[in-house]
């Protein structure tokens, strides 16, 4: 995979602008299926954010081209994304709203159509099999998990492969960075880096952008071999007798649980996230198996979506039974660049970072190898 992926680097560094557009304006032209919707919302970055009659089911704008930002069409509960190309477009708002251009073969908003109907049958592929998979009756749960892992393995390749091409034809618009949010995880850091400077020096600057090169600037700093970083949180430690209870927080620091001699598992999880929660019984075994005066657990509850009770109830759910910290938000995650959760690293006794991106298998098999030395 990373061969092809250096092969579409190489190309795409001799691409040149791969889109052209027909005007310096992009006419809109609407019809409103549902009835009684007198006016639709248009918004475009910074730039445009306005409401548009609509009479007799019917609506039109003119915008600025923008190839570099996404545009939205809404109405009610109706509504889709776009992208103001310079070619005229065809907005039908409706149960499925679909956005078509006049001149498809130059059109970006044809290649974001393209690509969004190739995402989802990519979608409906995998979860179709998933589901065809684990509902069969007569397959033991290991040969479900064997030909799970046998369907990922075919199915990656070509996706990853899909999001890549997608990437290196459209570096100078917008659809590059819905690719790229699909390919985070496939390269190494330094790969990544290069691979976003491809992109045309507006979207360099997108926020997005600029937030994937602090995250992976991030990591670099907290790698492998690194001393881990400090920081400070207010976590939830119980509640007041006052009525109605209000949370009772304390201050505490990372410091206050690693790099005091152990070696520590640090697991980064929020009890909405599916995956945090199939991980649990590996670290939850690793701890039962390991725990003592040399190696200890320490579970750091971040982006948590629900009052931080939700957090405490889930963990006593799982029988997290170690060390928390609860109420962490992003502050770990920004200083660390973890952009996906779980996120389980393993921090020597004096704070040196010696592995990160652990799962499964190579939970325990990181922490035996270093507690058996």
């Amino acid at each position: 995979m990373k061969t092809k992926a250096l092969m579409y680097m190489a190309i795409g560094a001799m691409m040149t602008a791969s889109c052209a557009k027909v005007a310096d304006v992009t006419e809109i032209t609407g019809t409103v299926v549902p009835e009684g919707i007198e006016e639709v919302s248009i918004t475009l970055g910074e730039a445009v954010d306005t409401l548009v009659p609509v009479v007799e089911g019917k609506f039109a704008i003119t915008l600025p081209v923008d190839l570099t930002a996404v545009a939205a069409v809404k109405a009610a509960n109706y509504g889709a994304n776009f992208i103001a190309d310079g070619t005229p477009l065809t907005v039908v708002l409706d149960e499925v709203t679909t956005v078509t251009s006049k001149y498809p073969k130059i059109s970006v908003q044809e290649r974001l159509n393209a690509f969004n109907a190739a995402e989802q049958a990519y979608v409906d592929e995998y979860s179709n099999t998933q589901r065809e998979i684990m509902g069969d009756t007569v397959m033991t749960d290991e040969q479900k998990k064997e030909k799970l892992e046998a369907f990922y393995e075919s199915f990656f390749g070509p996706y990853n492969d899909h999001n890549l091409k997608t990437y290196t034809e459209n570096t100078d618009n917008f659809v590059a960075l819905f690719a790229l949010q699909n390919l985070i995880n496939e390269f190494e850091d330094q790969q990544l880096d290069s691979l976003m400077n491809l992109l045309a020096p507006a979207l360099q600057e997108h926020r997005y952008v600029q937030r994937m090169r602090k995250a992976i600037e991030a990591r670099i700093e907290t790698g492998e071999g690194k001393m881990f970083k400090d920081f400070t949180v207010n976590t939830v430690v119980g509640q007041t007798r006052s009525v109605p209870p209000q949370p009772k927080y304390k201050e505490v620091n990372f410091s206050d649980y690693v790099g005091k001699g152990k070696y520590v598992l640090v697991d980064f999880w929020s009890p909405w996230c599916g995956p945090c929660r199939r991980e649990m019984p590996n670290i939850k075994q690793v701890y039962d198996k390991y725990k003592g005066k040399d190696f200890n657990v320490l579970s750091i509850a971040v982006w948590e979506r629900q009052p931080v009770e939700v957090t405490i109830e889930t963990a006593a759910k799982l029988n997290m039974t170690w060390d928390q910290i609860n109420n962490a938000q992003s502050i770990p995650t920004e200083i660390y660049g973890i952009e996906g959760i779980p996120h389980v690293m393993l921090i020597g006794p004096d704070g040196t970072i010696l592995r990160r991106g652990l799962h499964g298998a190579g939970i325990e098999e990181a922490v035996a190898e270093y507690l058996t030395k």
